[in-house]
């Protein structure tokens, strides 16, 4: 068999593969699909960020709600993994109170603790650039974000392949862990702020 008939079988091989039909699933409780959902494999890898999104909102997996658990398979979305990148702005909202001094030690301490159980320093290992150790499932670029999710949409609809690698889920939960210590620090710079405020007019 010549070199270009053998790629024209596994060109045809794959056309065929991605002309494969899909079922389309059912909102729960009732209702059509939804308006984006694939009815090809091609149409699935064609799926835009936006598509992805509004199919996980529509099938109630980005915004839980009673029918989330229902359905055959779960999309484990993650909304602050998986968000678009936006820039914030911090600002002190809500209402504030003075930390005591235990609880002012008690937070400095488990940021220290929360540090060293992230990057730590063995008596036998030089410190390193922190940098090197970096989630790179922290900041996910728009290739990556949009990977993750259409592999999320396929594993909800039963497509095969589509299974989290053990990676990813080790990137989560550190990113969620980044997220919630920078959320600490924040909420301790502000408090000292007021401290500091308080001091100033008494």
């Amino acid at each position: 068999m010549a070199p270009t008939t053998r790629r024209n079988s596994a060109l045809a091989k794959k056309i065929a593969t991605l002309k494969l039909t899909l079922a389309p699933l059912v909102p729960l409780p009732s209702g059509p699909p939804h308006p984006a959902f694939p009815k090809t494999l091609m149409a699935f890898h064609l799926l835009t960020e936006a598509e992805l999104d509004s199919i996980a909102h529509y099938y109630h997996q980005s915004t839980p709600g009673p029918w989330s658990d229902h359905y055959p398979a779960s999309m484990n979305w993650d909304k602050d993994f998986l968000a678009k990148p936006t820039a914030t702005i911090t600002a002190a909202t809500g209402h504030t109170r003075r930390l005591s001094q235990q609880e002012k030690e008690f937070l400095t301490d488990l940021l220290k603790t929360v540090d060293e159980l992230q990057h730590p320093v063995l008596p036998s290992q030089p410190e390193s650039d922190s940098s090197s150790s970096r989630n790179p499932y922290a900041g996910l670029s728009e290739k990556d974000r949009i990977r993750i999710k259409r592999r999320k949409v396929g594993k909800f609809i039963g497509l095969v392949g589509m299974d989290t690698p053990v990676d990813e889920i080790a990137g989560r939960i550190q990113a969620s862990l980044d997220r919630a210590i920078e959320r600490s620090r924040e909420e301790l710079r502000r408090n000292e702020e007021v401290m500091l405020r308080r001091r100033k007019m008494a």
